[in-house]
């Protein structure tokens, strides 16, 4: 007579699977009770982690595999590469209940929203500001471009870091740096201090770029989408405060609190996320010395993520001819509506901004459907770049003689670019997962250069060959420039130009 293997673990059951029959030496057979893995609990924020060894404690017979016969001795050495089978489906499976909440994810976009909207404060009251520092039309307009130059600077040298830092403590550090940095803003008094200010208080921006990976890994399939969306939807609402704010603050006071209040509202998300954000591990854990000394390597390794991944060039340059456009618009749109024929003043201005609030509900329309429908990310690209440049297209040659045109433009233009910016990071996040910040700070590195480029090169245009209509045509080519880019390679491909599979 043989005694059945006890095995110890504290899961369940499975008595309605057909049980394995363990033969002893005189005939007899008892079932091997096996552990309903089906039953298992997932737990959010919690990773498995099933040592050989710990499989090997939790499966030890109580009485000895000897003592049971070698039946008994054969079936436990088959254990371990059932284990391996099982750390292979666990590896595999996607959580069923989102690691996040829908709260804590809108708490997130609020925050990377309106610490964005610190780059956007200036760009409706670029004429208040040169008229305030008694400085010209062009040398206002290096205002955002040094903001934007910033903001690219702190995505090279300060986000890949995020990799090997706790993110709780990374983010809540270094936004304290931008809230201290920005109080310079509200007190300084020269044009050339201001610069310098706004180009310093911009690198430390970058930091909330990490909340977007972040909710992206922490989503279960059914819902990233979903949440990518309430995400983008963050940055857009802190464009649009900065845009409608801005300039009515401005109007009615003095552009001074527009800054303060700037400085207000920073101080709340420092607090709502020293409150409410959750700690998070590392993604990988290094010694502060040691990160010290490979700090060089980290930072190069964000230009070999573009050798390595041809998918993350393709969806970089594809945010790049976006972000020309758009910024390229709001830049010499202030200049446009100031003089004539229309001669707005700061409020009318910022009002366009309003445009901003519509196009928030294409967010979570095209996570929810547009994308799942389409098939593939870069289809819903492709279509949101056709959106963008209708509008351009629509806004340049209407613009110099009725206010129908800006008003198609911002509405189409920014449509377009929340369509491409929802399907951009839902094509991103599949790349690399081990170094989601650093191919992110890659990807986002290579759209703010595209702000940057829209920012300069639309005013220079405007203001030195040909206005309006000049760079209008410039952003029309850049947009166009991106169909080229989708055709470089097809949906499915993980190589360089290639249309194989797709």
């Amino acid at each position: 007579m043989s005694f059945p293997i006890l095995r110890r673990n504290n899961s369940s059951y499975n008595h309605a699977e057909e049980p394995t029959p363990l033969p002893g030496p005189n005939g007899l057979t008892r079932p091997i009770l096996r552990r309903n893995r089906s039953s298992q609990i997932n737990v959010p924020g919690l990773r498995r982690d099933r040592s050989a060894q710990n499989y090997a404690d939790e499966h030890t017979p109580l009485f000895g595999a000897d003592s049971l016969g070698p039946e008994a001795a054969v079936e436990d050495r088959i254990l371990p590469s059932d284990l391996e089978q099982e750390d292979s489906s666990l590896g595999s499976e996607e959580p069923t209940e989102p690691d996040i909440t829908f709260g804590l994810t809108v708490v997130y976009a609020l925050a990377s929203g309106f610490t964005t909207a610190n780059l956007y404060y200036c760009q409706p009251i670029l004429d208040v500001l040169a008229a305030h520092f008694n400085v010209t039309e062009s040398e206002i307009a290096n205002l955002p471009a040094l903001a934007q130059a910033g903001n690219a600077l702190g995505l090279l040298t300060i986000l890949p870091v995020a990799d090997f830092m706790p993110k709780r403590k990374f983010l809540l550090v270094l936004l304290t740096l931008l809230t201290i940095s920005w109080l310079g803003l509200c007190l300084s008094k020269q044009f050339t201090a201001f610069l310098g200010l706004t180009f310093l208080t911009s690198m430390f921006i970058p930091v909330v770029q990490l909340l977007q990976p972040l909710v992206s890994e922490l989503s279960t399939e059914k819902t990233r989408a979903f949440n990518i969306a309430i995400m983008a939807n963050g940055p857009t609402l802190g464009i649009f405060v900065g845009r409608v704010i801005s300039g009515v603050i401005a109007d009615h006071t003095t552009w001074r609190n527009v800054y303060w209040m700037a400085l207000a509202i920073q101080s709340l998300i420092l607090v709502l996320l020293f409150l409410l954000m959750p700690d998070y591990d590392a993604d990988t854990t290094i010694p502060t010395k040691d990160l010290i000394k490979k700090y060089p390597n980290i930072l190069s390794s964000i230009l070999t993520q573009f050798y390595k991944k041809p998918a993350l060039v393709q969806i970089s340059l594809l945010a790049f001819c976006s972000f020309f456009a758009v910024t390229s618009f709001w830049t010499t749109v202030t200049f446009l509506l100031s003089g004539p024929p229309y001669d707005y003043n700061s409020s009318q201005i910022g009002l366009l901004g309003f445009i901003g609030l519509a196009t928030m509900l294409t967010g979570p329309l095209c996570g929810r459907f547009l994308i799942p429908a389409l098939g593939h990310p870069l289809v819903s690209i492709a279509v949101g770049k056709t959106v963008s440049l209708i509008g351009v297209a629509l806004g340049t040659f209407l613009g110099t003689y009725s206010i129908a045109g800006p008003v198609l433009q911002a509405v189409l233009l920014d449509m377009g670019l929340v369509i491409t910016q929802i399907s951009n990071r839902v094509a991103l996040y599949p790349v690399a997962p081990e170094s989601r910040n650093r191919v992110n700070s890659a990807f986002t590195i290579v759209m703010y250069l595209g702000q940057l480029a829209g920012t300069k090169a639309g005013s220079a245009v405007y203001v030195d060959y040909g206005g309006w209509l000049a760079s209008g045509g410039l952003s029309m080519a850049v947009l166009a420039a991106g169909y080229i880019v989708i055709a470089a390679g097809g949906p499915n491909e993980q190589g360089w130009l290639d249309w194989h599979r797709g």
